[in-house]
């Protein structure tokens, strides 16, 4: 007589165990990719001395007075002039977001740190809401520069990418202005990785890959930062706005922003924090749990940010 084997696949015929094998699962989680916070950092500026509590919150300006190059006369009283003054306003609001676990789910889930997971996931949702706050109100200020082969966003092509000359246009648009730089003498810039790409590709005299073999070894641009070029730092994110199809037919747009200190102010009225809600249903089954938000963000210093349309090549075109 044959042997009959117990196994575990169909291989074992009428020793098959099937229902002692069952699917395996990975009791941990993974998370979606993401990318890390940039803009909310660059909100330097914060009311310290705030006259009370209150909504919205005024940042006040002196005018520079005007200049007084005429020689005084001796016997001639001169003339008294009015002081100016400006104000800069940001607005705070609520932000938030939650979750109702129910004692069910909490208690069947097969998940290793099954809370801590969904604690995570809504952190994350905070801080990204607030990265994309700060980037908003970027984009709703400083000055805007269309790429030079164009006339507007809409007339931007595929080949219209960051190059040298708008860099350096920026550089000494902001130094003009009088804008102080963010680090040392370099102002900052926030650019998307298909816009590096193009910027990054371009050879010749003083380009990128130029600038990098003529460093030094301890200057060279090769990391994440990207780098640094004609005294701007370079900070690379996909956080960079991107405008579907804002260019020509389905071309897409980028914003690439410099930026010196000051350009961007935050008013806190309450900080970001997660919130544990109240259990109340009668049967103690629904646990609350969120993040609660009370800010706002503003251009502060109009001069001190310019933003740059252009294109990719390697964009969704």
């Amino acid at each position: 007589m044959a042997d009959i084997f117990t196994g575990a696949t169909s291989a074992a015929s009428t020793g098959q165990l099937s229902n002692q094998v069952l699917t395996a699962y990975q009791r941990s989680a993974f998370f979606a990719l993401r990318a890390g916070t940039v803009f909310d950092q660059f909100a330097k500026v914060k009311p310290g001395n705030l006259t009370s509590p209150g909504n919205p919150v005024s940042f006040l300006f002196w005018d520079d007075m005007t200049l007084a190059t005429t020689a005084l006369t001796e016997t001639v009283d001169v003339d008294a002039v009015a002081l100016g003054d400006s104000q800069v306003t940001v607005t705070p609001a609520e932000y938030g977001d939650a979750v109702l676990l129910t004692i069910r789910i909490r208690t069947d889930d097969f998940l290793i740190g099954f809370d801590s997971d969904v604690a995570n996931l809504l952190n994350y949702g905070m801080v990204n809401t607030i990265d994309r706050l700060a980037r908003t109100a970027a984009d709703g200020g400083g000055t805007e520069v269309i790429h030079t082969d164009a006339t507007a966003e809409t007339d931007l092509g595929t080949g219209d990418g960051l190059d040298v000359v708008l860099v350096r246009k920026q550089r000494a648009a902001l130094a003009k202005a009088s804008v102080m730089t963010w680090d040392g003498s370099s102002y900052g810039a926030v650019i998307h990785p298909d816009v590096a790409y193009d910027f990054k590709a371009v050879t010749g005299d003083g380009s990128w890959s130029d600038t990098a073999q003529r460093s030094e070894e301890g200057a060279r641009i090769w990391n994440d930062e990207i780098g640094k070029f004609a005294n701007i730092r370079f900070v690379e994110s996909p956080r960079a706005k991107i405008s579907d199809g804002g260019g020509s037919g389905t071309v897409d747009s980028y914003t690439t922003y410099f930026f010196g200190q000051e350009f961007l102010a935050k008013a806190e009225s309450i900080p970001p924090h997660m919130v544990l809600g109240p259990v109340t249903d009668k049967l103690m089954r629904f646990q609350p749990l969120g993040w609660h938000l009370y800010a706002g963000w503003d251009t502060l210093r109009e001069a001190a940010l310019r933003r740059v349309l252009t294109a990719s090549s390697i964009g969704d075109n």
